[in-house]
């Protein structure tokens, strides 16, 4: 594979980049700058934890990373997030998905605040489109990678992805954005945060819109986002988060052919909202126990249309018929959790969550073959997890039982391990767990080809890694190795025409980061990820599934007021198929470069700007979507006080 002529850039590229972010650490070592605060991480337990003592492995992208990055939408920031594969088909607003060590996209939970939003009435089997997603009003995402089954149930089978809002503090502010681009793009948002007596808020709402790209294609995104919390007597309180999504986009239809081989010229069109209500309440009863109590509701309706897409002309047998469907989703979940803080460095979680789902949806096929279903399911899951800090050492045992309606229980049990090798400053981490995931409504319930024999499918998976800090934090390394194995796959028999269990896939490779921070002012950084995926009983690979995948990236920030990063990825080749391309099965390798850049005139008054794809390059995600090419935009925010 990498013997073609094009890929030689791509691996040079790969090689620079790691190690520029490798070098000159060992003058690095000597400084003795204080460190900064250990960040916390509220998505591997029933509660907050340093990251330090977790045994998972965990991205971080923080609220000051989200800011420079000047990115309007949640697919753009992730791009460049290491160890993650994000595509997107065709231009913006495109069907973006997520792929975390190999696993299929819907492997991966997607959560708004603890709140699930993947989506199982949809024909993607439950994942989620990324492209419905904007930056608005968000302090962190955190990123697990490996199953977590044992805390969240089912859709947790290969990762979990938590999006979390901010939280008002200090004098109420409030900020006017405004955003200008290419492609006719422009973005109009306002933003008010603060705290009154014991009430913080954070509010947002915000309107992007993108005009035709390459052809027949566009996007709307409008998102408005609350986030509060009341503190009550004693150490008690309310916690309360809303967010609307609405989704407007068009273009070529998936596995066409795209712009470039495409037949038909119509486009697929998506309008979509969806809304994530949260409520929470805590109560610290005591400095060793401390009880919650949530209610989180997610609504989404989509009205989508596809066109039919031929394989040839005359239509050939795997012609696609036309498709269209009404889909609506409610999903409202109860959890209880207690945290007890034992002697001897010991701790407990213990969680109980009630969800009940109703799905329908109203479809057609070339205009007149009924595709219609409603299904609903409850589902209890009890969880719980047992900690223990000796000096360096920590440990973890967790383990969750899950009882869905019309299914056998699920058992998922993990166990981690997090070492500190004081000599050195090395941490050691190791998870093993496992994980499962419920057929979706649309894989149970469609007519034509579901099957409601279907039965979850399952993971195996364990990593083993070690970081290295040196120079009091000013360097990091890591090198992670990871094996997972997915069963009961559910996929299409065109024997039987519906959909069966009958494969099993294995997914092996290794991650590599090296970060370095040269002054306070500037910084390096890179990853690199190999990931070896096989599906058993075939030699067919997997579908958008990278080997190898790099980033790199520099931030510079000259003073106070000033912001300037430039980041780069390098993806190789995939395996692809495109029904009217029928001699090509592979997308090549490319490489994608963004700078972003902001300046603070004032306090009040700040100039930003983002490029996408900045040396223009014509590369293609899928065969047949061709990037649309530079994408710039520059914005003004105005700040000030209440």
């Amino acid at each position: 594979m990498w013997k073609d002529c094009r890929l030689f850039p791509l691996r040079r590229g790969l090689v620079w980049g790691i190690a520029v972010s490798a070098l000159s650490l060992s003058s690095l070592a000597q400084t003795t700058s204080p460190p900064p605060p250990e960040p916390e991480v509220v998505t591997v337990s029933a509660r907050a934890l340093p990251i330090s003592s977790v045994s998972a492995s965990v991205t971080l992208v923080t609220r000051e990373e989200i800011e420079n990055s000047r990115a309007q939408t949640v697919e753009e920031l992730l791009r460049t997030t290491p160890f993650l594969h994000v595509s997107r088909v065709g231009s913006r607003g495109g069907l973006s998905s997520i792929t975390i060590r190999g696993g299929d996209p819907n492997f991966t939970l997607i959560m708004i605040d603890g709140v699930p939003v993947n989506d199982p009435t949809n024909l993607l089997g439950g994942a989620y489109d990324l492209s419905s997603l904007s930056l608005d009003n968000l302090e962190r995402i955190e990123i697990v990678r490996g199953p977590l089954s044992s805390v969240y149930g089912s859709e947790a089978i290969g990762g979990v992805i938590n999006l979390i809002s901010r939280q008002g503090e200090g004098r109420p502010s409030f900020s006017v954005t405004g955003l200008l681009g290419n492609f006719s793009a422009w973005q109009a948002g306002v933003t008010a945060s603060g705290e009154m007596r014991s009430l913080s808020y954070a509010v947002s709402a915000s309107r992007l819109d993108l005009g035709e790209q390459v052809e027949n294609d566009s996007h709307s995104l409008g998102t408005i986002s609350w986030n509060s919390r009341l503190r009550l007597k004693g150490d008690q309180d309310l916690r309360f988060s809303f967010r609307l999504n609405d989704r407007d986009s068009s273009g070529f239809p998936e596995n066409g052919g795209g712009p470039e081989f495409s037949i038909l010229r119509d486009p697929k069109t998506v309008d979509a909202r969806e809304i994530i209500l949260g409520f929470e309440y805590r109560n610290r009863k005591s400095r060793a126990w401390q009880f919650r109590a949530a209610m989180d509701y997610y609504g989404r309706d989509e009205n989508a249309f596809t066109p039919a897409i031929l394989d040839s002309l005359p239509p050939g047998p795997r012609t696609l018929p036309s498709f269209s469907a009404e889909t609506r989703l409610d999903r409202l979940r109860l959890r209880f959790s207690n945290s007890w803080n034992l002697p001897a460095g010991w701790a407990a979680d213990l969680a109980v969550s009630v969800r009940q789902e109703d799905g329908e949806s109203q479809g057609l096929i070339a205009d007149f073959l009924p595709s219609d279903f409603f299904l609903e399911r409850s589902s209890l899951l009890v969880s719980g997890e047992l900690r223990c800090e000796i000096g360096d050492l920590h440990l973890n045992l967790g383990a969750g039982l899950d009882k869905s309606e019309g299914f056998e229980s699920d058992f998922s049990p993990r166990l981690g391990v997090s070492y500190l090798i004081a000599e050195s400053g090395a941490r050691v981490r190791a998870s093993w767990g496992e994980g499962y995931k419920l057929p979706s409504f649309f894989a149970l319930g469609e007519p034509n080809i579901g099957n409601p024999d279907l039965k979850a499918e399952r993971s195996r998976g364990f990593d083993v890694g070690i970081e290295q800090e040196l120079g009091t934090s000013r360097v990091l390394l890591g090198l992670n190795y990871f094996h997972n194995t997915f069963l009961d796959l559910i996929d299409f028999s065109p024997q039987q025409f519906r959909l069966v269990h009958r494969t099993r896939s294995t997914t092996r490779g290794v991650e590599f980061e090296a970060g370095a921070r040269l002054s306070e002012g500037l910084r390096l950084k890179g990853s690199l990820t190999y990931v070896d995926a096989e599906i058993e009983g075939t030699t067919e690979p997997l579908r958008d599934r990278p080997r190898w995948r790099g980033e790199a990236g520099i931030e510079w920030r000259p003073g106070q007021r000033g912001h300037l990063s430039f980041q780069t990825q390098w993806v190789g080749p995939r395996f692809d198929f495109q029904l009217p391309v029928a001699d090509r099965d592979q997308v090549g390798g490319y490489s994608h470069s963004s700078l972003a850049a902001g300046y603070r005139f004032r306090r009040e008054v700040e100039l930003f700007g983002r490029i996408d794809n900045l040396f223009d390059r014509r590369y293609h995600e899928f065969i047949g979507f061709p990037d649309p090419g530079i994408f710039a935009r520059i914005g003004l925010r105005y700040r000030f006080g209440l």
